[in-house]
């Protein structure tokens, strides 16, 4: 133990006690004498951690009215009833909003036809015939944490899933709501990644599963409404350096997988109406060589690095596979880093830097 003096009192640092163990990986042995801190359920290690939270509030007590008007400062200048920048799609317009107070968003959307125009952003404004998504305040109440790993809205609009951690350990829980009714009708996949995707008749949902290093490895099939242990797995991704995302394309005909590494991607999509068959690769990693899909129509728009190091735009025919058939729209140029591509109806939105 070690005695400090503080400003206003005398506290004991509490010191963490060295026990024994050893660890090897990659034929490399490691002497950790504080292993043991990680048994979170130990009686020993809340102990110790209680011991340090009391040396905390003894040494830093007489700071109580400094932090409590620094914060009051700072919640001046924050708005804390704030509207996010309503985005069409389909047939909604979806945003958050924060309500004073409160620690969460609430997601919600107002129709196209009720609302031609985006609605209006300001304040404490709830626009009209707001339909209320998620409220995740009311999801928190009771949890010491919360947070949301996944929230997709069905192309046709009517389910919601969303995936919640309660527990800080980002493996979280899948729930999917019926939006008409708020009733929850499958709650069956637990233990999943980041990311949820549709299919296009909202029969199925893919979802990502993690490995004991955390990595998004493998992707799963869902039936809703059926039981988890019917899952199928429809990607596995067995190298340790890449990582994995999951999504729909941007008018959610494609559920695409996302896989990179520091300097290599790779992409897999499968048509959102047909979700028991088979993922397709756009073009087969090749080391060093990144690139990134927007799909539209009946082209891939691929952004990539294969013959520029500052990246390229390139088109493909959708149903491609190989980087053969790239074809190249602007061309790559020293200085002139193209970062990305967003595909609409009518043109294309190149992001260059």
């Amino acid at each position: 133990m070690t005695t400090v003096t503080g400003p206003h009192t005398l506290a004991v640092a509490p010191i963490a006690a060295r026990k024994a163990h050893t660890r090897t990986h990659h034929g490399e042995t490691v002497d950790d004498p504080f292993e043991w801190l990680r048994d979170k359920s130990d009686p020993a290690v809340i102990a110790h951690l209680e011991a340090e939270n009391a040396y905390t509030q003894a040494m830093t007590g007489h700071q109580v009215e400094l932090r409590s008007t620094i914060f009051d400062e700072i919640k001046s200048h924050t708005q804390e009833s704030d509207l996010s920048v309503p985005v069409r799609h389909g047939a909604w317009w979806y945003y958050s909003r924060t309500i004073e107070g409160e620690q969460y968003s609430v997601y919600a959307r107002v129709s196209v036809q009720d609302s031609p125009e985006r609605p209006s952003v300001s304040g404490d404004h709830v626009p009209p015939d707001e339909q209320v998504l998620l409220d995740a305040n009311a999801e928190a109440a009771g949890e010491e944490f919360f947070s949301l790993g996944a929230f997709d809205v069905s192309p046709c609009g009517q389910l919601l899933a969303y995936a919640v951690d309660t527990t800080g350990d980002e493996r979280f829980s899948v729930r999917i709501k019926d939006v008409s009714t708020g009733d929850l009708i499958d709650e069956a996949v637990t233990g999943i990644g980041y990311g949820v995707a549709w299919s296009a008749a909202a029969d199925y949902l893919f979802y990502t599963r993690v490995d004991e290093a955390w990595r998004p490895h493998e992707v799963w099939r869902h039936l809703v409404g059926g039981p988890a242990q019917d899952d199928v797995r429809v990607h596995a991704e067995t190298d340790e350096r890449y990582w994995m995302g999951l999504g729909t394309s941007r008018d959610d005909r494609f559920v695409m997988i996302a896989l990179g590494s520091k300097n290599t991607s790779e992409f897999w999509t499968l048509d959102a109406a047909e979700p028991t068959g088979d993922f397709s690769v756009i073009a087969p990693r090749s080391e060093g060589v990144e690139y990134d899909v927007e799909l539209a129509g009946d082209r891939a728009w691929i952004v990539h690095n294969r013959a520029h190091r500052d990246f390229e735009l390139a088109w493909a025919p959708i149903d491609s596979h190989s980087a053969d058939q790239w074809n190249t729209v602007v061309a790559g140029a020293d200085g002139v880093r193209v970062s990305g591509v967003d595909a609409f109806a009518t043109h294309l939105a190149l992001s260059i830097r």
